[in-house]
């Protein structure tokens, strides 16, 4: 099916590249093609995509294509390739009838090869323009929809395919941003109906806008509100899921959103102005089955969500300093509910309304934050941001997830450039997080997290050539639980990291540069005594990476180089095959599992080639990995086997992983 979908293709472009440059010679058809192909190989993943996009000038006719077309391939047991398909091809076509109206022609066609599910719709209509700011489109054709239908009885377990056609419409009125009583108002409104008997699909969005300034002060608003419906054979809800269908069982889902932003800013006095906003969000979804049979059971569901957002803050700005300080409050609700659950047996409603409210919940939000960017002196620059979060997340009792939450956050940063060639910068970090939940099942996980983080750099310029930024940083994340049970072992738990960066570039000569980057992490886990401040270390991971390459040339550029990476670590269970016997004919192999260290080797060859000419630009990105893991086992061994195991751990497995991008754009 990917092959004739992708000969179809090629042979319609291709026919309608050659028609619109056979009647250019005639009809002055100008035309500009895009294309935009990328391709990428990861270790198990084949990854293809393609845009074009098709401008094109037919007589009085003007002409737009787009198409978008995503290959996924999964490499999995067996060698097997499972593919996941995907192409959107959208056309557009107007042509001007006199001054105000325009006749428009709307193509679409989607392709899901996964899910042999496809979608095609041809529109016609007339664009209107009553006034130069006012566009008006009404628009009627035909769609089609083909997707998986209901297995009936006697077809076994093969889902058949369903097609379903019908009328469609659509509607869209525009208004750009004008001036209205001192107010600048612009509102946008589109609209589609699909009846393909027995189903139904309809979207609906109106968006507005509004602004007006009074003297030094401006006010901003927009209100967008958006609903779709969407039918389908197959349950998408999770509680209808398994339930008896027959071939005409439908369940239709509508989601209806309000969106509203209000803002207002106004000035207090020079430098100074303050900032309100508020943010309104309002979404409902509706689940049915409009043609349930009368002996199924299906359960019709509601969904409410509602969040409101206000936020004040204060902008002070001046020559040499910038703060800004923010206090914003939010509340969020969720609530599900049976909307059918008269028409239920009791038993199975009350356990599906049960379900539902586990996800109900009520948040308020209390916020508190602000920033500081100051300069001391021309070459020294001071840099503070912190804020304070505190959560109340409600849940009903028969979710255990009922809690409360602080959180703390603050970094100050100092920078100071020495001279044009050194600059130095010193950052500071700190959090803190406590997370207290109120049911008493869950009332032993309540913990707190502290973490402090430095990280001194420097950037050096000792020659117009050449560049070199060093970095460093010292980690400490300490989590400890309010409180052990009796009996039980505590969990607290420490992580200290020490990690160091270093980037370097140097202009070798004209258009050939050098650059090497290297890192080196030690992270050591452990398990924490906060009472005495001490730790027993379980674990250290050790990282070490670095990539040298080349680079040279101007329009056509290429890259050299080699990567190297390196990780050990502790395993509490590696698992390690040996022989045991070999004769001319048969080899024994066994495994073994036992706790050890394990080393992760990769290395290999990079490289690249970079090439733009006019709006053609070619990358092309490769490299090898040999991967090696060797391992080295703790405990005792048998005896009889005990060299062979060690050797066969040392050697470890090998493998190859080539990795590979390749993406093109070129314009006509």
């Amino acid at each position: 099916m990917l092959m004739q979908w992708a000969y179809f293709k090629r042979v319609f472009l291709t026919g309608f590249i050659m028609v619109s440059g056979a009647s250019g010679n005639h009809a002055m058809a100008q035309s500009s093609l895009q294309q935009k192909t990328e391709f990428a190989r990861e270790v198990n993943h084949y990854r293809w995509n393609s845009e074009t996009a098709w401008n094109v000038y037919f007589g009085r006719w003007k002409i737009d294509m787009t198409n978008r077309f995503q290959s996924d391939a999964y490499l999995q047991f067996n060698n097997r390739l499972r593919f996941r398909d995907e192409d959107r091809l959208n056309i557009f076509a107007l042509r001007p009838i006199g001054r105000k109206f325009s006749a428009t022609i709307r193509g679409g066609l989607d392709w899901f090869g996964s899910g042999r599910a496809s979608t095609q719709s041809l529109l016609a209509g007339v664009q209107m323009r009553p006034v130069t700011f006012l566009k008006i489109e009404p628009s009627v054709g035909i769609a089609t929809d083909r997707r998986p239908g209901v297995v009936q009885a006697g077809q076994g377990e093969r889902i058949p395919l369903r097609v379903d056609t019908g009328a469609a419409f659509s509607f869209s009125a525009s208004l750009e941003p004008r001036e209205i009583q001192g107010y600048s108002v612009s509102f946008h409104s589109d609209a589609a109906w699909q009846r393909i008997a027995p189903r139904r699909i309809g979207d609906v969005g109106l968006s507005a806008t509004a602004a007006r300034s009074f003297g030094l002060a401006r006010m901003e608003s927009l209100v967008r509100f958006s609903s779709r419906r969407r039918d389908t054979y197959q349950a998408v809800s999770f509680l209808n899921r398994g339930q008896m269908r027959d071939p005409e069982s439908i369940e239709a889902t509508t989601s209806d959103t309000l969106d509203a932003n209000f803002q207002i800013q106004a000035p207090l006095m020079k430098g100074l102005r303050v900032i309100a906003q508020a943010d309104l969000r309002l979404n409902q979804r509706r689940i049915r089955t409009p043609r349930a049979p009368e002996q199924s059971i299906t359960f019709e569901t509601n969904f409410a969500r509602q969040a409101l957002t206000g936020q004040v803050s204060l902008h002070y700005e001046r020559e040499r300093i910038d703060a800004q300080l923010r206090a914003e409050y939010g509340a969020i609700n969720e609530h599900r509910s049976l909307s059918n659950r008269e028409e239920l047996p009791p038993s199975e409603a009350a356990q599906k309304r049960a379900l539902l409210q586990q996800a109900d919940y009520d948040e308020g939000v209390f916020a508190l934050s602000g920033n500081l960017r100051g300069e001391v002196l021309p070459s020294l620059m001071v840099l503070f941001t912190g804020s304070s979060r505190i959560v109340r997340h409600d849940t009903p009792i028969v979710n255990l997830d009922d809690r409360d939450e602080i959180y703390h956050t603050g970094m100050l940063a100092i920078s100071h450039r020495r001279s044009r060639y050194l600059r130095v910068e010193l950052r500071l970090f700190g959090s803190y997080h406590h997370t207290v939940f109120l049911n008493a099942e869950r009332s032993a996980e309540n913990s707190v997290q502290r973490t402090l983080r430095l990280r001194p750099s420097m950037e050096w310029t000792p020659a117009p050539m050449t560049s070199i930024r060093l970095a460093s940083e010292v980690r400490a994340a300490y989590t400890t639980d309010d409180f052990v049970l009796p009996g039980r072992r505590s969990s607290d738990q420490s992580a200290r990291e020490i990690r160091l960066e270093s980037d370097m570039e140097h202009r070798i000569f004209a258009d050939t540069d050098l650059k090497m980057t290297a890192s080196f992490s030690d992270l050591r886990l452990g398990r924490l005594r906060w009472e005495s401040f001490t730790e027993i270390p379980f674990d250290t991971l050790r990282t070490y990476s670095a990539w040298f390459r080349v680079q040279t040339g101007r329009r056509l550029r290429g890259e050299l180089g080699w990567r190297t990476f390196l990780r050990s670590d502790y395993d509490r269970a590696i698992t390690v095959q040996y022989q045991l016997s070999s004769d001319e004919t048969v080899t024994t192999l066994g495994t073994i599992t036992r706790p050890g260290k394990r080393w992760v080797i990769q290395a290999g060859p990079s490289g690249a080639v970079y090439w733009i000419r006019g709006q053609t630009v070619l990358r092309l990105d490769a490299w090898a990995n040999w991967q090696r893991l060797r391992y080295n086992l703790y405990g005792q061994l048998p005896a009889t086997s005990e060299q062979v195991i060690r050797r066969a751990a040392r050697k470890g497995i090998q493998r190859l992983i080539p990795l590979m991008s390749l993406s093109v754009v070129w314009k006509l």
